[in-house]
């Protein structure tokens, strides 16, 4: 049947295959085989609009309520990033909402401000769910409601739990029985100068790992990015009802107030919490003994009587697992899809001579390979050393690199004018011709420097909330502008010492229509992979993820701000297209990728591997201050993996660096601006 089809028809259709079965399969696990009803929801609260999946066991309906927990998740996510305890609370019988906080996802609010987003999400969640028939209460009104939010989610769920104690002065009832914060301690909730007094007679746990890079350090200690032991700690030993002089214990339960409380202290990171089979238990154990007790406590019977299961073993892996299945084959469709694409008259126009040209692989002298792996390295280590320092925006380190820009400037406007003088001397047709090309290229090299240090001197570009509304997004994209121009100046300072022949050693040779359709064509492309993934996700409540990266469709709020950033990330895959052309077009397949790879990711792998070895061999990292932006670096990873390899074959199909600088460019900012914080606001 396939047999009279064109090859990339071929790789379309079996990837497509690939994707549905996994998205099939990944749906039957997140719906436990059709025993959990998954459905979207929207709703309106007195602040704005939440959105958010909510699961409902197929048993539970208003004359056969269970008890519900709210899930929510932390600053750069969304509620999909709570499929650990919506899958496994729900397959055990509970009703669960995750749902995406204000400024996140598809939820919006009425009245936005920068960073205050969480203070009345999982609140208001709550109103929702206990206005549901299926949720139970007892006869009083008290809501047999647990929380849960990771990160400034488990502020939200704090705040939860007080704004409900608050409430409680005054109808009587509580709606929130059990509450358990994930990496979040207390030092953040405002106005409240002892949280934990407002615990009342719930069930409060707090999972507190061990190397969180954020929290549970309240003993004065500089640096949060070191190993932590929350049971030992002051404030943990007040939520435990501890004395300062006490001891606690991890994993156990003490009374307090007439209620419970526990802390869990797994070995991980803070982003870990979101992909791990100890995090996953102790979510499970927590919220089973909470509502145990809780039922008990309002005489409402046992677990049992709500069809609620105490199951042992985990299964939201496989979903992870089928997840990263289709995520994988959706980065597969991008080049048979662009070669089907081409296939059409205008878009064909991407090529010169309207096909695509071949380039036979050399190998270079080993002198130049040494000198060449050296310049890759050593600057590979120079944008690692630079990467926290861009991400915090640090002046003091900073200041040496842009006087640097400076200096190098001068030296190659002397540089020149030294060429110039000895070929005015000699008089030669030579030496002119060279003189000519060392003009050329150091006139560009000067501008470039300049241009570099005033990004390097002017580090709060790209830090108003109003224009540039995504902060983390601006974070990354100050340290894309400073990256990509150190590329693009070591790339083209060094290039000229390996003598080349090709006319199009930069990858930049192409016609202004060329350019025009390879732009067009990367939009195309762009927006048929988001159509699939809507489609996907429309289909069967899924989306392309593994761990914290995540492939989702943007919304109206997020294209706009999309289209900020995207001519700040340009600069920096134009750097890096050219440098991935330079160093990588005479290679291999194989080794050709990998290399691409290693040039865009390398600074962060070792970035990573410097500040998480010593954080695991001495209790501190060398960056102790260093939190949320090393999480980033996370993140960057596998968008920084695929994009060198992409970069690379759309340079070996068109031959110049177009179409997939536009490419990564639009595709990867859209990436990042669904998965984050995307603020509304209004200048005043």
């Amino acid at each position: 049947m396939l047999k009279n089809l064109s090859k990339p028809v071929k790789w379309l259709l079996s990837l497509l295959i690939v994707i549905i079965l996994s998205s099939i399969f990944a749906s039957l696990v997140q719906t436990s085989f059709f025993k959990v009803k998954v459905q979207r929801v929207k709703f309106d609260t007195e602040r704005g609009t939440l959105s958010g999946y909510l699961y409902i066991p197929r048993k539970v309906d208003k004359d056969n309520p269970a008890p519900a927990v709210v899930l929510t998740h932390g600053y750069l996510n969304n509620k999909e990033m709570q499929e650990i305890g919506a899958i496994e609370l729900s397959r055990r019988g509970f009703v669960v909402l995750a749902f995406d906080m204000y400024d996140h996802g598809d939820s919006t609010w009425d009245t936005p401000a920068a960073f205050r987003f969480y203070t009345h999400s999982v609140y208001d969640a709550v109103q929702y769910v206990y206005s549901l028939d299926y949720v139970l209460k007892d006869s009083k009104g008290n809501g047999m409601i647990g929380v849960s939010g990771h990160s400034m989610g488990g502020f939200s769920s704090t705040y939860a739990v007080i704004w409900d104690e608050i409430d409680f002065a005054s109808k009587g009832y509580r709606k929130i029985a059990a509450a358990l914060p994930v990496g979040s301690d207390l030092r953040y909730i405002v106005g409240f100068d002892k949280p934990e007094d407002y615990f009342g007679p719930r069930s409060v746990g707090f999972i507190a790992a061990h190397w969180d890079q954020f929290f549970f350090e309240n003993t004065g200690q500089a640096g949060s990015v070191r190993y932590k032991d929350f049971v030992k700690d002051p404030v943990g030993k007040r939520i435990l009802g501890l004395g300062e002089n006490s001891t606690g214990e991890a994993s156990k339960w003490y009374q307090v107030s007439g209620g419970q409380r526990i802390i869990y202290t797994p070995d991980e990171t803070h982003p870990q919490n979101h992909f791990s089979l100890e995090t996953g238990k102790d979510t499970v154990e927590f919220f089973t003994e909470a509502f145990k007790f809780q039922l008990a406590k309002y005489n409402l019977g046992s677990l049992d009587a709500y069809g609620i299961k105490e199951k042992g073993g985990q299964v939201w892996w496989l979903k992870e697992a089928f997840t990263l299945i289709a995520l994988v084959a959706l980065f597969m469709m991008i080049i048979p899809g662009f070669l089907l694409l081409t296939e059409l008259p205008f878009f064909k126009k991407v090529f010169k001579n309207e096909k695509p040209e071949e380039v036979t692989p050399v190998k270079l002298e080993p002198v130049q390979k040494g000198i060449k792996t050296i310049i890759i390295i050593l600057a590979m280590l120079l944008s690692a050393f630079y990467l926290n320092i861009w991400m915090d925006r640090q002046a003091n380190g900073i200041a040496p690199l842009a006087k640097a820009m400076l200096y190098l400037a001068g030296a190659t406007v002397i540089f020149i004018s030294v060429i110039w003088v000895a070929s005015l001397i000699k008089n030669e047709e030579r030496l002119t011709n060279t003189a000519h090309k060392v003009t050329l290229y150091g006139s560009m090299f000067v501008l470039i420097a300049l241009a570099y240090r005033w990004v390097l001197t002017h580090t709060t570009i790209i830090q108003n909330n109003y224009y540039w509304n995504a902060p983390s997004i601006n974070t990354i994209s100050y340290w894309a502008m400073c990256a990509g121009f150190l590329t693009l100046l070591i790339t083209l300072g060094t290039t000229p010492v390996f003598k080349s022949e090709d006319d199009n050693v930069y990858g930049l040779k192409a016609s202004w229509l060329q350019i025009l359709v390879s732009l067009v064509t990367a939009v195309v492309l762009v927006f048929g992979l988001f159509i699939l993934v809507g489609l996907i996700e429309w289909i069967f409540k899924t989306d392309f993820r593994f761990y914290v990266y995540a492939i989702k469709v943007f919304n109206t709020q997020q294209f706009t701000a999309a289209l900020k950033y995207i001519p700040i990330f340009f600069i920096y895959y134009f750097a890096v297209g050219i440098s991935v052309f330079v160093n990588t077009r005479k290679m291999k397949n194989c080794w050709g990728d990998i290399l691409a790879a290693v040039l865009l990711v390398g600074p962060v792998i070792l970035f990573l591997i410097y500040q998480y070895g010593l954080l695991y061999r001495t209790g501190v990292a060398p960056f102790a201050d260093f939190a949320l932006n090393s999480i980033l670096c996370v993140g960057l990873v596998p968008t920084l993996v695929v994009a060198g390899i992409l970069l690379r074959r759309f340079a070996q199909k068109t031959g110049n660096i177009w179409t997939g600088v536009f490419f990564t460019t639009i595709f990867f900012t859209f990436v990042s601006l669904a998965n984050t914080a995307v603020y509304l606001l209004s200048y005043r």
